[in-house]
């Protein structure tokens, strides 16, 4: 008896397509994720936020250009409270900014883009509170609060 392997069957291995389930190694990636103050991991989040304690400054309508494992980029608005005469009758500024994650931490069993740096759009600047000088050409931070 001849024994032949199935025509399908040769056809996805050879394209390197999923035949039962089973995804190639080449083309398998492990996900990278964002924590915001330790909601928990997403993918592509509409905002983050830079101070968890009263969200007094972040980035929200964030839309992004690209998610890859290593680093995201997109645009949005950055906000700050001026907090004066207090934070909760402060003045709030935004700006239009760049986004960028990156360093990539393998953390809480996952992968996650730790690093938030924003930077205004070109031939722009930051919107500052006049109390908060001097102006930062950029502003970062890391995500570190977690849940457990």
């Amino acid at each position: 008896m001849k024994r032949t392997a199935p025509i399908a069957l040769i056809a996805a291995l050879m394209l390197g397509t999923t035949f039962a389930g089973i995804a190639p190694a080449s083309t398998a990636k492990t996900p990278s994720y964002f924590n915001d103050c330790g909601l928990g991991p997403v993918i592509k989040p509409s905002s983050v936020i830079q101070y968890c304690a009263d969200g007094g400054a972040g980035v929200v309508n964030i839309k992004w250009s690209s998610w890859g494992t290593t680093s995201a980029k997109g645009t949005g608005t950055y906000y700050i409270n001026g907090c004066s005469p207090s934070c909760a009758a402060g003045t709030i500024y935004k700006s239009s900014v760049y986004v960028l994650l990156n360093k990539l931490t393998k953390t809480h069993g996952k992968n996650y883009l730790m690093n938030v740096t924003v930077t205004p759009k070109a031939g722009k600047h930051f919107v500052w509170p006049p109390e908060m000088k001097p102006v930062p050409k950029k502003v970062t931070w890391t995500s570190d609060m977690w849940r457990g």
